[in-house]
């Protein structure tokens, strides 16, 4: 597991000991990171269920302004530390040690918002639309902001629910990434103006 590209390109990040963490893989996280390129730069992240850190590195290597890494798991956060160690990455960063709904009520509250929301949950999570709900409605991602959730092919993904739509599906393997935005007005016929 390596930065892929950017200022900590090559580097390479410490992976979990045990079977808990799964981490995003290579192949997996530039195809991400691919579509991403553009909105990258100077962005404010969030990565939920963080994990290694992997996500998270790989923006600021690209030039994220900002990442929040929401990780319940003791032993993830020290991994996170570790690798931002491995980086040098000193600041730009913030771990919130929280549960995922606690820390996005809190982060909702503070009046944060993200260019980009990655959330990586366990295989055998459930609650997609609570996620989703929470995110999009209290105000967590910019208009033009991305939500994207990777995921295992069978796990049940909402198409769409109240103030969200899914609008892009990314397959390999056994993987998903699946993009989340607002859906856009219906087009309001011209009324002669």
């Amino acid at each position: 597991m390596r930065v892929i590209s950017g200022r900590f390109r090559g580097r390479r990040l410490k992976g979990p000991d045990g079977t808990d963490l799964r981490p995003t893989g290579d192949r997996l996280k530039e195809t991400l990171f691919n579509i991403l390129a553009p909105v990258v730069p100077a962005a404010v992240v969030l990565d939920v269920f963080g994990g290694t850190g992997a996500i998270g590195i790989e923006a600021l290597s690209r030039g994220a302004k900002h990442v929040a890494f929401i990780e319940i798991s003791p032993p993830a956060q020290r991994l996170i530390l570790q690798n931002l160690k491995v980086c040098g990455i000193e600041g730009g960063f913030q771990i919130i040690r929280q549960d995922v709904f606690a820390a996005l009520r809190m982060l909702a509250r503070k009046g944060f918002k993200a260019n980009i929301i990655y959330f990586d949950p366990p295989y055998d999570f459930e609650p997609y639309q609570d996620l989703l709900m929470l995110t999009f409605k209290r105000g967590l991602v910019h208009k033009s902001g991305r939500v994207i959730i990777e995921h295992h092919r069978k796990a049940r993904i909402p198409e769409e629910g109240d103030g969200y739509r899914r609008a892009r599906v990314v397959r390999q393997g056994d993987q998903v990434l699946s993009f989340f935005e607002e859906p856009r007005p219906k087009d309001e016929t011209a009324s002669g103006h």
